[in-house]
């Protein structure tokens, strides 16, 4: 018997003695308090108990070693088994395949990659902010420094602090040039050069702009140029390439990204990281489609009946801190925030409270039925174009939002889908139009657009903006697009139509700017089928990202090339959940990015393997970065690339 066994037993005996010359009432009282404390013991033990899969025995996971390494033959990495001298698959990519391997969008100058790299570690990065005397530049460039480390450390797939290291540390000189303020303006100068040189152990990277943008983009440029070489060392170690020389500019100013919360709610945080994935992307517009006939989610402080209206719950609206806050978070990483409260169109949810506070119908066919009469999809709404308050409730809205935003050189007012037949009924409308002689219902719908331009001027502190952006509709055809209030030194078209169609180029014949928002190549909505059973409810098929990636509308319009703005990608929402947001924009809206930032040529017919390649690196960024991402191809398709097309 054991010395411990001995003990106990010897103990358990006399604490017998002890109980048995007690009396029988102290003895009872003994044992009813071991039994409460032994209870007690049970309960403790049973509430602070670890889920029954964790009291499985502990199996540490098996060292895997891999035969597979990867050799650079002819341009593509090939993988081979080997027993020695392995080479990571994300080594063999970084340093194999051309100028362009690593970087999207591919820029459009000079590209130098070389093929040599040096481990480093996070703690050797430092900063050196060539002076520039814009405080908020200054400011601003803080805050890319922090984004940058961020991105960097995504990629560490190991908790060392201090990894192996080659260098001695690695400096990157930022210059932002004479560029004064930090607003994203539609002449900003977004050039940059980017260039990494090894001294011995020291590396030395500079990103020279002419302003904060230019600096921003030369850094998301750099972090691309990192990559985790998991064979390196016992538990791998970070890598960037140490010979760069990149020259670079967007082919279009204007590169945006359209999300709709109007018939879906989606938090901030969410909105966040679509923000994160255009700034990956560089692209640099946001169009926040903010409210629809659906729901009105913007807690105004001014109105604050239309979110108690219109918002689908308390919980899913936007305050104005809200709003401030992505769009802070939007500035910082190169990005504008352009605001738009749809109208006449597109106006239900939230206008209804006017009659209750003596203003009068503020929106007309708010929900009549049959809606195919009256709009395109359930449920209708439309603003109240004789009604003096509704003119005055947005111009205050927007006067909010602009406060909110900053943008003021481009404003979206909407104007899309108006249906004639709802304002043709109302007899007081009728009367309204023969007294300004209005013989047709576009006569007062573009007396309409005239008064919402001009009080939206007077929200923008009666600064006059370059761009007046409406979407097109057959008011912005001939012959009403030639008229008043229309003016190509201010409105520009949104084009939304299919790149079929004449709209854009009778747009450009007349002289108007155009952003291209082609629904049969640049929707991103389409393709998941009908919502409803009656009317139409798809938009086609679902757009690739070959599709989206091989639209190259403007070479169909050489000759007004300076009047195409750029374009934007569409995500309505009727079919778009919070789960599914981040899928059905990447890597989709990364294909359409490239296509603005540097347009590479193309058939338009097939695409070429290195953009397979450069595709499927950046979606392993992407999600390096937190994002959620549909599937490119078989992973097979990365390990062994060129066999898979």
């Amino acid at each position: 018997m054991k010395v411990s066994q001995i003990i106990w037993r010897r103990l358990f005996i006399r604490f017998g003695r002890m109980i048995g010359g007690l009396p029988s009432g102290w003895m009872r009282k003994v044992l009813l308090f071991l039994v409460l404390i032994t209870g007690v013991l049970l309960i403790a033990m049973y509430a602070h108990a670890p889920p029954l899969v964790s009291l499985q025995p502990f199996a540490p996971r098996r060292t895997f070693n891999t035969p597979w390494s990867w050799i650079c033959v002819a341009g593509r990495c090939e993988r081979r088994a080997v027993k020695t001298s392995q080479r990571s698959l994300a080594s063999c990519t970084a340093t194999c395949g051309g100028h362009g391997r690593l970087l999207w969008p591919k820029p459009t100058g000079d590209i130098i990659l070389g093929e040599d790299s040096v481990m480093l570690n996070l703690q050797q990065i430092e900063f050196v902010t060539i002076s520039t005397s814009d405080h908020d530049v200054q400011n601003l460039l803080e805050h890319a420094k922090d984004i940058f480390i961020g991105n960097i450390r995504n990629l560490e797939k190991a908790a060392t602090a201090k990894g192996q290291s080659n260098i001695d540390n690695f400096v990157i000189y930022l210059s932002a040039g004479d560029g004064k303020g930090t607003k994203l303006m539609l002449d900003t100068d977004e050039s940059y050069k980017l260039e990494v040189k090894l001294n011995n152990k020291y590396l030395e990277g500079r990103i020279t702009a002419n302003s904060y943008h230019g600096v921003r983009h030369g850094l998301e440029t750099l972090s691309q140029l990192f990559w985790w070489d998991e064979i390196a060392g016992k538990q791998g170690g970070l890598r960037v390439l140490s010979n760069v020389y990149v020259i670079d500019k967007p082919t279009f100013h204007y590169r945006g990204l359209l999300i709709d919360t109007g018939r879906q709610f989606f938090p901030i945080e969410q909105l966040k990281r679509v923000v994160d994935g255009m700034a990956a992307s560089k692209l640099n517009t946001f169009h926040w489609h903010l409210t629809d006939s659906q729901s009105f989610p913007f807690d105004s402080t001014i109105f604050p009946n239309m979110a108690r209206w219109g918002a689908y719950s308390a919980e899913e609206t936007y305050s104005s801190a809200d709003i401030k806050d992505l769009v802070d978070y939007a500035k910082i990483r190169g990005i504008r925030i352009i605001v738009e409260i749809d109208s006449p169109a597109h106006a239900g949810a939230g206008w209804q409270w006017g009659p209750e506070h003596g203003l009068g119908e503020l929106a007309l066919c708010v929900d009549q039925e049959p809606w195919s009469s009256y709009c395109g999809e359930p449920n209708c709404g439309q603003l109240n174009p004789i009604n003096k308050h509704t003119y005055k409730i947005i111009e205050e809205l927007y006067k909010e939002l602009l406060d909110l935003t900053d943008v003021r050189d481009i404003i979206h007012l909407g104007g899309d889908e108006v249906n004639l037949d709802c304002w043709a009924q109302y007899s007081n409308i009728t009367q309204a139009m023969q007294a300004q002689n209005f013989t047709d219902l576009h006569a007062l719908w573009a007396d309409f657009e005239g008064k919402i331009y001009r009080r939206i001027v007077h929200a923008n502190r009666d600064q006059t903006p370059k761009a007046a952006i409406l979407w097109s509709s057959p008011l912005t055809k001939r012959p009403w697009i030639t008229s008043q209030p229309f003016d190509p030194k201010v409105h520009v078209i949104q084009s939304w139509g299919g790149s079929t169609w004449p709209e854009t180029g009778d747009l450009l014949e007349d002289g108007f700017r155009v952003i291209l928002s082609h629904v049969d190549a640049w929707y991103l909505d389409c393709g998941f089928g009908k919502w409803r059973e009656t009317g139409e409810a798809a938009c086609g098929e679902y757009r690739t990202w070959q599709t989206v990636y091989n639209h190259r509308p403007w070479r169909d319009y050489p000759s007004s090339m300076h009047l195409i703005m750029g374009g934007e990608a569409a995500l309505w929402s009727e079919q778009i959940g919070q789960a599914s947001l981040g899928p059905r924009l990447w890597p989709r809206a990364s294909a359409f990015a490239e296509r603005l930032w540097s347009d590479p040529p193309g058939s338009g017919y097939t695409t070429e393997e290195t953009v397979y390649t450069r595709l499927a690196a950046h979606i392993d960024l992407l999600q390096a970065r937190g994002l959620k991402t549909e599937a490119m191809w078989p992973q097979w398709c990365t390990h062994n690339p060129g066999k898979c097309l």
